[in-house]
């Protein structure tokens, strides 16, 4: 019989529907050609409908309905029902389980027959065998007539079935009046009549039967076309010869430049490349790969038969992309990946199908029937079981709270800071939790400075546009202002503050700082401030971030030779937003993050006027932030990053002067090791003169805090650091880990903490951060007790030079 060259057909094919997925998550590079995955569905309805015409043609089996499906079931069902319980499994244990009669829908292999089902299913990519088992059921009728087809009428037939579709979207488009009817539609919505459409073109059977018959006539094709020319002359059967010889490599390159010219796309894309756009190149690769009976294999059918046993796992690659997406602990999809999906792929076929095969085949009807049965119960019962699992989670996360005050460690002290806003303010400003508070005394030293960050979420889905037509907009609102205050601590309140944690009135009450502006005079907040757009094509959605307002303030005291006198003001403020360009129209396409400074801010006056300037000493195509400021000799300076450590001087007019660069070797090794790691700043930076209390540093030098991030699991690690007072104010010394307490936000399972604030007073630091977004505090350390981080475990060092770094305790940096 006829063994078809499709192994690595199949399996490219495979590769790009993964590739297109990944791209759709943001987990691949930006190439067009990924974009371009969805449309191998298709294909793989022509594959199936050719290989099984072309066997019943070959071999008639004369089988009933029932026992052609149920014959057919055990190539796909064993592993698709693998797929489906650890599905469900791990979408149970996260709360996300479909609706009981959605995963019947699935048990049976029905998804794909009801619109309102299709795209709240589980392995939604698995849509196609649904339709599979349709097209399988109307096989035996269908092979019978087209058996008794001629040439012509199989050519006939196949021009219709390549014509039809265009009715598909050309009556819609004519009842709805324009060709982009179908981008009214969001993922899982089910509004509307223009909704029920989409959903049906893009997944029904019915929408796909003309593909799976245009398989059968082409296998059809194949037969009778030797026939019809076994009595032309030597040069015909010379061209028809070429002509095969080159249909595979030609799709190939058809579809090649389809993937990679963006010219080349029709205006309905998602819709005509499913239904017929390109099917003219499907069918040439199909029938290039298969030959002519009675003739030559074709030369690229012969290169690749090699490969034809990479044809097992194509449909397991298929089945389990998702799940070992979700398993994969990387963000970006590279070779490793794809190696890994293959091995899941190889141990699938191998340990699943093949011995499902051999159990089925004893009893195909019953099998059909007992295995749908079976995996329907045990869908609901891990359905039921994840319900009553994430009731106890979530009942778990709302009462999660940290004590008033606790002792982390000997000698340390942990305290919930007493920030409050006022009922009037709060329903001014929507209220939110007060978060990433940040400290300093005045000059006088008796008058403790607080800013802090108030933040809320919401979302709003609406309509809007973007390049000119109408799409989905999902504003995600990051509700944002900063929260300023003052408090006396004499230094007898002082002492009541870092001996058990009580500030003088019980409470520091804040207030919102409204004289912030920029330098048009215009408030610095939303709609003045720039958005960051996202644009997800696969479901048509704008994605637009909208922080409402400044971030993350660090109060500190400016240089005086910088200081603006406003009053009483003796305070800047440095800050992170999103650029105030709204208005001016000058908002760059994708928007970062930058710094700013604010000079002369009167923390009693709020209200008062003050002018942000942007701190332009960066890079506008990445996120500024976390920047540390310190003040030296007069002049004002930020530590601008870690890895290298680089200290930007500011100018008198706020411009940017020296930059200082050194490198700490110890912290560099450990980034060398740590790949998923960042390296970033925190807080203010304290001049510290005090040889009796730091012994391990008995020279000038400055504190400052750092944090390493794991941008796998989103969480922080923090640590104090110190670096020299002179330039190139060199790291010279990093902490082992600072005990933060953590919490998960709510709604997350994710718990963390964010050091934003550092004071020293009377050799006591007080290192204020928020727990999980939510709870503002402060770690209260003895400067003696804080010298001690700076130790190896094995034993308290000298100085005499060397850098000391407490590299053993960063490897447990993330165990909390």
């Amino acid at each position: 019989g006829d063994r078809f060259s499709f192994g690595l057909a199949r399996s490219l094919a495979s590769c790009h529907v993964v590739i297109g997925h990944l791209n759709a998550r943001h987990e691949t590079p930006e190439v067009y050609a990924f974009s371009w995955g969805f449309t191998w569905v298709p294909w793989f309805f022509l594959l199936s409908g050719f290989i099984l015409c072309s066997a019943e043609l070959r071999k008639p089996r004369r089988e009933s309905v029932l026992d052609y499906v149920c014959r057919r079931l055990v190539t796909i069902y064993p592993v698709y029902a693998l797929g489906l319980l650890i599905a469900c499994l791990s979408a149970s244990t996260k709360g996300t389980a479909p609706a009981p009669w959605v995963l019947l829908c699935q048990a049976w292999l029905v998804q794909a027959w009801y619109p309102g089902v299709t795209e709240w299913s589980l392995q939604m990519q698995c849509w196609f065998l649904s339709c599979l088992v349709v097209f399988w059921a109307v096989f035996p009728a269908v092979v019978t007539q087209v058996a008794k087809m001629s040439l012509r009428q199989v050519i006939a037939g196949m021009l219709m079935a390549m014509l039809l579709p265009w009715l598909f979207l050309l009556l819609p488009d004519l009842y709805f009046g324009n060709l982009t009817w179908y981008q009214e539609h969001s993922w899982g919505h089910m509004r509307n009549l223009e909704d029920f459409l989409v959903v049906t073109l893009k997944f029904h059977p019915i929408c796909y039967a003309h593909v799976f018959i245009l398989g059968m006539l082409l296998s059809r094709l194949r037969l009778i076309l030797p026939e019809e020319l076994k009595d032309s002359s030597d040069a015909v059967s010379g061209c028809i010869r070429v002509v095969i010889e080159m249909l595979a490599p030609c799709g190939y390159a058809g579809l090649l430049f389809v993937f990679l010219s963006p010219s080349m796309r029709p205006p309905f894309a998602k819709l005509a490349a499913r239904l017929f756009y390109l099917l003219p190149l499907h069918i040439a690769i199909l029938l290039g790969l298969a030959g002519l009976p009675g003739m030559p294999q074709p030369a690229f059918a012969k290169l690749v038969a090699p490969l034809n046993f990479l044809e097992s796992y194509s449909y397991c690659v298929y089945v389990a992309q998702f799940i070992c997406m979700n398993w994969w602990s990387d963000k970006d999809a590279s070779l490793p990946f794809f190696l890994f999906l293959g091995a899941c792929a190889i141990f699938t076929q191998i340990l699943v199908q093949k011995p499902a095969e051999k159990i089925w085949r004893i009893a195909p009807v019953k099998a059909s029937i007992i295995a749908p049965s079976v995996m329907s119960v045990l869908l609901l019962l891990i359905y039921l079981l994840g319900g009553v699992l994430q009731q106890k989670e979530e009942t778990t996360v709302v009462e999660e709270h940290l004590p008033e005050s606790l002792r982390p460690r000997e000698g340390m002290l942990d305290v919930r800071l007493p920030l409050v806003l006022d009922s009037k303010d709060s329903a001014a400003t929507g209220g939110g939790d007060v978060i990433n508070p940040s400290v300093s005394f005045l000059p006088d030293g008796n008058r403790l400075v607080v800013a802090a960050r108030l933040h809320r979420r919401s979302t709003n889905l609406t309509m809007g546009e973007y390049k000119g037509k109408k799409v989905h907009l999902l504003e995600e609102y990051w509700h944002s202002s900063i929260l300023l205050a003052s408090v006396d601590l004499p230094e007898v309140d002082w002492t009541e503050f870092v001996t058990n944690g009580s500030m003088p009135g019980g409470h520091i009450s804040l207030r919102p700082w409204k004289g912030l502006h920029n330098w048009d005079h215009l408030e610095w907040s939303y709609p003045n401030l720039c958005t960051r757009d996202t644009w997800l094509e696969s479901n048509n959605t704008l994605v637009r971030l909208i922080v409402t307002g400044p971030e993350d303030p660090k109060p500190f005291l400016g240089p005086s030779r910088n200081a603006y006198s406003w009053g009483q003001a003796e305070l800047d403020v440095a800050f992170n937003s999103y650029p105030p360009d709204k208005a001016a129209g000058t908002c760059k396409d994708k928007t970062h993050l930058q710094m700013y400074w604010a000079r002369g801010v009167d923390v009693n006056q709020p209200s008062q006027y003050a002018f942000g300037a942007w701190l332009n000493c960066g890079h506008l195509e990445r996120a500024e932030k976390n920047w540390i400021p310190f003040q030296k000799d007069g002049f004002q300076y930020f530590v601008y990053s870690m890895l290298p450590h680089v200290v930007l001087e500011l100018n008198a007019d706020g411009s940017c002067g020296r930059r200082f660069n050194s490198v700490f070797a110890p912290l560099a090794h450990l980034q060398a090791q740590m790949l998923n790691a960042a390296f970033r700043g925190s807080a203010q930076a304290v001049f510290i003169d005090d040889k009796e209390a730091t012994p391990t540093l008995p020279i000038p030098h400055f504190l400052a805090l750092l944090h390493i991030t794991d941008m796998k699991g989103h969480r922080y690690a923090h640590y104090a650091y110190r670096f020299r007072a002179e330039p190139p104010f060199q790291m010279i010394q990093v902490s082992s880990q600072l005990p933060l307490q953590t919490l998960s936000p709510y709604g997350s399972k994710t718990s963390f903490a964010f050091a934003s604030g550092l004071v020293v007073r009377d050799r006591q630091v007080v290192i204020t951060y928020a727990a999980g977004d939510r709870d503002s505090r402060a770690l209260i350390i003895p400067l003696e007790r804080l010298d001690q981080l700076f130790v190896r475990e094995l034993g308290r060092q000298p100085l005499d030079g060397d850098i000391d770094f407490a590299e053993e305790s960063h490897y447990r940096s993330f165990d909390q």
